[in-house]
């Protein structure tokens, strides 16, 4: 039995797109998405640029390995054919910044994990956004706690970010 084809091509669903969702603000929105959209690059350029140094620097005075960037971008989607030139360079760009921010996070996730091993009292949702922090004291500890958490050398534990550094 043959699987069952769709007849409903992609530029078809790109010119029907109008149909099925309408923005604000008309033929102006897009334009405006698009501004928006670049902005957001340009702020973000210096920061990751600043990150590559201080991923560098930082983890070598403090006598780490750096977190490597390469596992956190992976760019392939321009190699999917039926995507013209534009929606290439778009799909680039939101690897480049998702991957971005997710390594700047894992940086900010591994200092924090050195200097304050301690879960903050939060809702469910919010320990789900924080999972990373599996390895840290409950928010409920005591300070012999603490004095055992830094004198047996749980910080100095490889993290799972280390880990996946290749350097």
């Amino acid at each position: 039995m043959r699987a069952e084809q769709s007849h409903i091509s992609y530029y078809h669903f790109l010119r029907n797109k109008k149909n099925r969702h309408r923005q604000r603000l008309g033929p102006l929105a897009p334009v405006l998405g698009l501004v928006l959209i670049v902005a957001f690059a340009l702020f973000l350029l210096p920061l990751f640029l600043y990150l590559l140094f201080f991923n560098r620097v930082y983890f070598w005075l403090r006598n780490q390995q750096p977190i490597d960037p390469k596992p956190y971008f992976r760019f392939d989607r321009h190699r999917i054919a039926h995507l013209g030139l534009t929606d290439r360079l778009w799909c680039e760009y939101c690897e480049w910044a998702n991957g971005s921010l997710q390594w700047i996070a894992d940086i900010l996730q591994e200092i924090e994990r050195r200097y304050c091993p301690i879960k903050n009292a939060c809702d469910p949702h919010c320990a789900k956004a924080k999972a990373w922090r599996d390895e840290f004291l409950p928010h409920e500890h005591d300070l012999p706690e603490l004095k055992r958490f830094f004198f047996e050398g749980r910080y100095e534990e490889i993290s799972r970010c280390e880990k996946g550094s290749g350097d």
